[in-house]
């Protein structure tokens, strides 16, 4: 069927506030829909691909000076952060002593903007929770940190 025939029998005034609606609709739907953010990094803002060598990340680890716990941001908000969560819990009691500490973002001035200082120290822009930074490697999303948290850990662990 013509748009244009299907449509003429619809008022003018009725038009306009249909497509009104419809755009109001897809913007709700647009901010409602969550945004998938994984990301792998490392401190000097090289972003992991599976075409890195193993050697090439166990460098990244042994030349990274710093030493502590693996840091983690996180907001409960989010289905990914609970996720993670999980997650994180299972790994504790699988390696209790791996030191994690974990910062909540929800509301918390003080822990935002010590994710913002991590953010620039690691090169990046607008990374969401959940992310863990794993000595000098950032994990961004609850995918990714499934994928390499892990191994991440138990290597920045051993150096």
């Amino acid at each position: 069927m013509d748009d244009a025939i299907f449509l003429s029998h619809i008022p003018k005034e009725k038009r306009f506030f249909l497509s009104q609606m419809i755009l109001i609709l897809c913007v709700i739907l647009c901010m409602i829909a969550p945004v998938p953010a994984e990301r792998v990094f490392f401190s000097d803002g090289t972003v992991y691909n599976s075409s890195f060598s193993k050697d090439a990340i166990l460098e990244q680890f042994e030349k990274y000076p710093e030493r502590g716990p693996v840091i983690v941001f996180h907001d409960l908000i989010c289905q990914s952060c609970k996720d993670a969560m999980d997650y994180f819990r299972e790994f504790e009691q699988i390696y209790p002593d791996v030191p994690i500490v974990y910062y909540y973002l929800h509301g918390n001035v003080t822990n935002k903007l010590l994710f913002e200082t991590y953010m620039k120290k690691y090169h990046q822009d607008n990374l969401l929770a959940p992310t863990a930074f794993v000595g000098p490697a950032g994990i961004e999303g609850n995918k990714s940190i499934r994928l390499v948290f892990e191994p991440f850990a138990l290597i920045y662990q051993n150096i």
